[in-house]
Parts: structure tokens; sequence; C-alpha cells
């Protein structure tokens, strides 16, 4: 499994898994299908965590690229 981009729909059932806690990057990772990584990053890219503003984020970073 590599890393992978997010879709909205993955967003916010990372962010129902974050406000249910004590969850493990891996175990978010298995439960969507991506690598333990993207769920770092995924974290890192707002804090606390909003997968809207995330979404946003990384809409504005593709459309530079």
């Amino acid at each position: 499994m590599g890393t992978s981009t997010l879709s909205r729909f993955q967003r916010g059932a990372l962010a129902q898994l974050v406000n249910e806690g004590n969850k493990s990057y891996q175990v978010m990772a298995d439960a969507l299908g991506v690598a333990k990584a993207t769920i770092s990053y995924e974290l890192d890219r707002v804090k606390p965590y909003d997968p809207e503003l995330a979404q946003q984020d990384a809409d504005r970073k593709r459309r530079n690229c």
C-alpha cells in the first residue's frame, strides 16, 4: 500500500474516526484503505482536524501543481 490522496468522503470518515478517539494511525489507515503515512500527512494538514479545511487545502495545492 502506497501513499494516496483522500477523497472528500474519506476525509469525513477520518474526522469521525478521530472524534471517536484512541485509534492508532494504522487502525485508521486500515479502515480507510490507505497507508499509515497518508493518515499522518492528512492529520498534519489542519490542526485540529477539520475535513472541510483539509479538502480546501488539498484542492488549493492540486490547483497550484
